[in-house]
């Protein structure tokens, strides 16, 4: 049986691995096409923006990291291609198994952060795994839109 912290990696681990199936063989023009260009975001800044997300909670607020991040220039980031940002999952993933793989059952209970953003750590690593949930379905139906972009709505 999964301790609960290898519960937590291996969903982690699934979420990043469904966000680079979504990104798999697409090009420039694909990843950082808005379905919405003032409404929506990109399949490459949903990436970016999730990236961001599992690094500040995890990294910073159950690791005790210090984590300079810009939200906002998560959801301008555009990609050329995705050695950069692959490179920069891989690295993250690898301090999030770091973090995880070391927490006991007192840490995750214990309270992380001031007021009014203090949280469990087990708070801070439930939520990582619903945003990446939240944004994988977002990034799904993108992924689908892009590819469905020329079709007349009889043709879907």
């Amino acid at each position: 049986m999964l301790s609960e912290t290898q519960m937590y990696r291996e969903l982690l681990r699934d979420a990043r691995a469904r966000v680079w199936k979504i990104l798999d063989g697409l090009s420039a023009d694909a990843l950082n096409w808005r379905p919405l260009p003032e409404e929506s975001n990109s399949l490459y800044a949903l990436a970016a923006h999730c990236l961001g997300a599992e690094r500040r909670w995890i990294h910073e607020h159950v690791g005790g990291r210090k984590i300079a991040r810009d939200r906002a220039a998560e959801f301008r980031a555009l990609a050329d291609n995705l050695a950069t940002l692959e490179a920069t999952y891989a690295e993250a993933a690898l301090d999030s198994e770091r973090i995880l793989a070391g927490l006991t059952a007192a840490e995750l209970d214990q309270l992380r952060g001031d007021e009014p953003n203090a949280h469990t750590a087990r708070w801070s690593i439930l939520h990582v795994i619903e945003h990446y949930n939240e944004h994988l379905g977002q990034m799904a139906l993108t992924r689908q839109l892009w590819e469905n972009r020329h079709a007349r709505p009889h043709e879907i």
